[in-house]
């Protein structure tokens, strides 16, 4: 099988089939095969990816990555517009996981800006809080702005996506209302350079 969509579509796929199915790749068309995913199959990796392995912080930023260093992942949303975007994580200058969300839009939704934690639900995870903005960013990247005024309150406010693993250089996530409520967006992401 040469498709990504085909084969999470399959009725009895498992999650070390997607992932060794992806970890095959070269990693340019892993980038393409998951940029390609629509909805519905963002959907069935959610789920298949339900008893995944666990995530840490250093998954999206290495523990020894320099301050204000940038770690880009491609990403594609379930929404029906504008799906194409990067989620960029940096470690600030005390060693906490933040990013923003790098798209075309941007200059009317808002940079997007987040703090990274733990899923304090699930250990598994990890849990992008958009109720948290960092203090700096790396240069020549937008002014941080807050997530509750418009209008990114109506994209981001209140929101909190939480990540799942799939392979060493994807996961995919769902968002979620204070990290409580499930809310029907899903988006897959590719690490932009492999590890």
């Amino acid at each position: 099988m040469s498709d990504l969509s085909e084969l999470i579509s399959s009725k009895d796929v498992t999650l070390a089939a997607i992932t060794d199915f992806l970890e095959k790749m070269d990693h340019p068309e892993r980038i393409e095969q998951v940029v390609a995913l629509n909805k519905e199959r963002q959907i069935r990796l959610w789920e298949i990816a339900e008893e995944s392995k666990s995530l840490t912080l250093d998954y999206l930023v290495p523990g020894d990555a320099k301050p204000l260093v940038p770690y880009p992942f491609e990403g594609k949303n379930s929404l029906p517009l504008f799906t194409r975007f990067q989620k960029v994580f940096y470690r600030d200058n005390n060693n906490d996981i933040c990013g923003y969300n790098k798209q075309t839009m941007m200059w009317f939704t808002g940079p997007g800006y987040f703090m990274v934690q733990m899923n304090p639900k699930n250990e598994r995870e990890i849990q992008i809080d958009y109720t948290r903005i960092p203090s700096e960013h790396p240069p020549k990247w937008p002014e941080i702005k807050s997530n509750d005024i418009f209008p990114s309150r109506f994209i981001y406010g209140g929101t909190k996506d939480n990540l799942r693993w799939v392979s060493k250089d994807v996961v995919i996530g769902r968002a979620f209302r204070m990290g409580e409520v499930p809310m029907p967006n899903w988006f897959v992401l590719c690490r932009k350079q492999p590890i």
